[in-house]
């Protein structure tokens, strides 16, 4: 396999983990605005951790060669697998608990809508 990869090429058919974080609504922003920030840093970090160990693991792949070369894709291929099945997982969680956050939000809604009347 010749050629030179990136970790920035193994991922270009992802979204941008940054841009799918953050589909609130205000009220719910300013509700759990201090978790979302907690919960974006830790993600950035993340990815950045990720993205770095990614890198080490592309050039010691375009270091390699014969057998070594094809431990080291498939090495990159386990550990990409690995950040998106976890990614997947994360963003479930994520989506349960912004789902908790909107029935919270609309429930409260109600209610004050209620006592209007």
């Amino acid at each position: 396999m010749a050629g030179v990869l990136s970790a920035g090429a193994i991922f270009a058919q992802e979204p941008d983990p940054a841009a799918a974080c953050c589909a609130m609504t205000p009220g719910m922003m300013g509700a759990h605005k201090g978790e979302m920030m907690e919960w974006h840093q830790k993600m950035m970090e993340k990815i950045k951790a990720q993205d770095a160990e990614l890198d080490k693991l592309v050039q010691d792949m375009n270091a390699a060669t014969g057998d070594k070369k094809v431990d080291a894709i498939a090495a990159i291929v386990n550990k990409v697998m690995e950040e998106r099945k976890a990614w997947h997982a994360e963003m479930e969680e994520r989506h349960k608990k912004m789902m908790e956050w909107m029935q919270s939000e609309k429930a409260t809604m109600e209610t004050k809508k209620g006592k209007k009347s």
